[in-house]
């Protein structure tokens, strides 16, 4: 039974109940001695009693007790003067004064009752709360030392390097190279605008119709390390201010730019233009950039490369945009300039047109379908250790019509504008909890990875309704994994941390998913009670061939188990890939090398086929 903290006594309600019953109960009891007795020093007597008892119910009864009491006391007060007009009783007149006073007495305590009870209630408030920021604050020295582990910025202070050094250090919000605001920066406005247009399009009843895109151009010299060594760190680090300069005069005064690191620039912009203008643009900035590096008759050989990213068709989160930005900057010269993939282009148009221009009504009645015949339902991707021990699955949400399979990213963009998120987030925690108590009854040690959005996190009764599936499911709260978004790091950590943490202390267990997919800081992931760092597909892809990212993963992993925190890669999908993962020390592997995603109806057989 719960505690009431608005009260000063009796706060169980239980108790309380109780309490508030047998004062009723005694209060008519009394009533009813003093109506029926004749003996006028005795009727005197029982109403002394009923006022100290309407009194004891005032203070310790709270306000519910004050307004039986005060209640009962109009019925005494009816019953007296009943007895005074029409039966001329000698005690009544006085009887009737007592009730008054009682009353008026009865007002003034329970004024100052309120008040005292607010009093209190805010000390316990202030001391709770402030224990709570002592607890926090604790806890964030506690995981600010961690990080250390991962960067030591007062190392900075003796780096040969150093303007250049603190340009790279991706935890400021403006870059003390070149003033210009940072990667943190520029992704928390890019996200601010993904809010604010989701926001908009909820509100309306035609969501393409007020949908906001915006631009992200990702702007490089090439071959940066080349032209460092040749030139040395303080002749880069004022070609890189001159450049900046020179960026940031010829973007348009609306248009964001950031530097986000080494020579590498971003330039956000709402405007709309068409494909020819948007590439004009580009070529614009990069050929500015290009003047820095000339003067006079002399120049050096400098090339500017650039890529863009469109929000919503490339991405609905602000680090992936950057990032495919990024991408396609690097892409051959034989590729379409900050353009898809024409496999991927294709997949993504398919998708998208089956939403297309719909009302708001007509894309749930689009997903309400789906959920009535099975076209929306869960897949589970088997987890393994380098030994290949099954550990458990990840649940996937799939949209699967007759004709085509719909993306993730567009059917996931629609039910967001459409404010349909919720439903969907309930179905898949519904059905993943329900095959994680059918898995548990085979093998009891699997757990089941369950992706989780931002916009969920937020909810302010998420835990509430996390909670109610749990005990619908009747399943083993340590075996939840919670996958979440990389972008909580960066732009909703703020927002999501206390729900985390909340989170935490139910038993969950949590993992950082899509790492690498987007721009988040190493500095950033002991802020958050995860156990697990899930290396996204799309970095895991390119091991074989790129001796970089090898590089990279050792050292991600080898940090990683320093702290505490255990890594799995995704989309491993080839052997080559799962052979320097494992060398590496990676502790779980997910991926069509590893086994395809199955249905809830396989779980059994694949489990036995497994153990």
């Amino acid at each position: 039974m719960r505690n009431n903290d608005s009260r000063l006594f009796f706060k169980n309600d239980a108790v309380y109940v109780a309490v508030v019953f047998l004062s009723v109960v005694l209060f008519i009891a009394l009533l009813a001695l003093q109506v029926f007795s004749g003996a006028t020093g005795f009727r005197y007597f029982i109403g002394i009693a009923l006022v100290l008892l309407a009194f004891l119910m005032n203070i310790f009864e709270g306000k519910f007790g004050y307004y039986i009491s005060f209640v009962m006391n109009f019925v005494q007060f009816m019953i007296y003067t009943y007895e005074y007009v029409m039966m001329r009783s000698e005690s009544a007149p006085l009887l009737i004064v007592m009730t008054i006073v009682n009353m008026f007495v009865d007002l003034l305590v329970q004024y100052y009752v309120i008040k005292v009870a607010g009093k209190i209630q805010g000390i316990e408030d202030a001391k709770r709360n402030e224990r709570g920021n002592k607890i926090r604050k604790e806890l964030e020295d506690e995981m600010f030392s961690r990080t250390s582990l991962i960067v030591n910025h007062e190392s900075m202070g003796s780096h040969q390097g150093l303007s250049e050094a603190i340009g790279r250090n991706l935890t400021g919000s403006i870059d003390p190279l070149t003033t210009l605001p940072g990667r943190d920066m520029i992704t928390e406005r890019a996200d601010k605008y993904i809010r604010e247009d989701i926001a908009n399009m909820q509100a309306n009843d035609n969501p393409d119709s007020v949908c906001r895109p915006f631009t992200v151009i990702y702007l490089a010299l090439d071959h940066f390390d080349n032209i460092t060594r040749t030139i040395g760190h303080k002749s880069m680090d004022l070609f890189i201010q001159n450049m900046a300069h020179r960026i940031r005069e010829a973007a348009d005064p609306t248009d964001m730019v950031a530097r986000i690191d080494d020579a590498d620039f971003v330039i956000l912009f709402k405007r709309v233009l068409s494909k020819e203008s948007e590439t004009k643009y580009a070529d614009k900035l990069a050929k500015e950039a290009s003047r820095a590096f000339a003067a006079g008759l002399d120049s050096m050989n400098a090339d500017i490369r650039y890529g863009f990213a469109h929000y919503p068709d490339d991405s609905r989160h602000a680090g992936e945009l950057i990032t495919k930005a990024e991408e396609r900057m690097s892409r051959a010269a034989s590729a379409v300039p900050g353009r898809p993939s024409e496999t991927e282009d294709t997949a993504v148009l398919e998708g998208a047109e089956v939403f297309k221009d719909k009302s708001k009504d007509e894309i749930i009645a689009i997903f309400e379908r789906a959920i009535s015949d099975g076209s929306i339902h869960m897949v589970f991707q088997p987890c393994f250790t380098a030994e290949r021990k099954l550990t458990g699955f990840e649940a996937f949400l799939r949209f699967d019509r007759k004709d085509m399979s719909i993306p993730p990213q567009v059917f996931l963009a629609a039910a967001e504008k459409a404010g349909y998120m919720r439903r969907i987030g309930s179905y898949s925690m519904e059905n993943s909890l329900t095959a994680l108590t059918s898995v548990n009854k085979i093998d009891p040690k699997l757990t089941m990875n369950i992706n989780i959005s931002n916009y969920q996190l937020r909810e302010p009764d998420f835990i509430q309704s996390f909670s109610n599936i749990v005990s619908s499911a009747n399943c083993n709260v340590n075996n939840i994994i919670l996958d979440l978004q990389e972008e909580s790091l960066i732009t909703s950590l703020s927002d999501i941390r206390m729900t985390i943490e909340e989170l935490a202390t139910t038993g969950v267990k949590m993992a950082l998913d899509n790492f690498g997919r987007g721009y988040s800081s190493f500095n950033a992931i002991p802020l958050l009670p995860v156990s697990v760092l899930k290396l996204d597909g799309n970095f895991t892809s390119s091991l074989a061939t790129d001796a970089t990212v090898r590089i990279l993963t050792r050292s991600a992993i080898s940090l990683m188990h320093d702290i505490d925190i255990t890594v799995t890669a995704t989309g491993v999908g080839q052997e080559d890939q799962f052979e320097i993962l494992a060398g590496s020390g990676c502790d779980g592997f997910q991926g069509l090398f590893m086994g395809p995603a199955i249905s809830a109806e396989e779980l059994p057989d694949y489990i036995s086929g497994n153990q």
